[in-house]
């Protein structure tokens, strides 16, 4: 039962799941097919009970950042370096903040374009993968992002948001000052929130750094791939949604 509990940060390589091994890939699958279930279920449900949905899915990601802050100690492991300032925690801000106010327009473009990638980036490349997969923080992960997927895409699909290249660049902005406050803290405090000063054996963020060579590089180089991610998947969305929402 002690392997339940354990945490990456005092586990030893060689006792995980592994990346892309059949567990890491029957995990892929599960969470896929309670993202289709979940979205299929809110497509179907009036439109009385799908705000009742969405608030329950931000409840559920705020308890599990909780549940998850509660279980560091027991774990071994330090709760400052894991505090809920990753990019996909503000994720979970973002959507809590959307379910209780969905006629709002201040958080949309972001959930799309920066909080969906990286949280599909999170299950592709999870840093759970030394850990076993019957483990809390493996669970967490794949729970917490699938929620973060689901959410967004049933409100996409659902034709619930409209994008726009003036809601794009607002994103971007809010992006680069996101990421300048996180960076300070990360320098003050000698941590890594949202992976600015250092890639934690992500492989996407260490070919990032390949290319940049040095810390300030590779910290300028990933905004830079943010920024671009954005765009690309601003223009994937736009064309899902002229040729099959409309």
């Amino acid at each position: 039962m002690n392997s339940f509990w354990a945490h990456q940060e005092n586990t030893p390589e060689g006792n995980g799941y592994g990346q892309f091994s059949k567990t890491h890939i029957f995990l892929l699958i599960i969470t896929i097919l309670f993202i289709i279930a979940s979205i299929i279920l809110y497509l179907k449900t009036d439109d009385s009970k799908k705000i009742l949905i969405l608030r329950t899915i931000s409840i559920t990601l705020m308890l599990s950042e909780i549940l998850k802050l509660i279980a560091l100690p027991r774990a071994g492991a330090s709760v400052i370096n894991n505090l809920p300032l990753e990019v996909c925690s503000f994720a979970g801000y973002a959507i809590l903040f959307d379910s209780l106010y969905p006629t709002n327009k201040v958080v949309p473009m972001m959930l799309l374009t920066l909080f969906l990638p990286a949280a599909i980036m999170a299950l592709v490349f999870p840093t759970t993968t030394r850990l076993p997969a019957f483990n809390f923080f493996t669970i967490h992960q794949f729970i917490f992002h699938a929620l973060i997927i689901a959410y967004v895409l049933m409100r996409f699909i659902n034709k619930e948001w409209t994008l726009s290249c003036q809601g794009l660049w607002t994103s971007i902005i809010k992006v680069i000052i996101l990421a300048a406050i996180i960076y300070t803290i990360d320098t003050i405090f000698d941590r890594n929130f949202f992976f600015l000063r250092g890639t934690e054996g992500n492989a996407a963020l260490e070919a990032i750094k390949k290319i940049f060579q040095n810390n300030i590089g590779y910290t300028l180089g990933l905004v830079c791939f943010a920024i671009i991610s954005l765009h690309i998947f601003f223009i994937i969305f736009k064309i899902i949604e002229i040729l099959f929402l409309k």
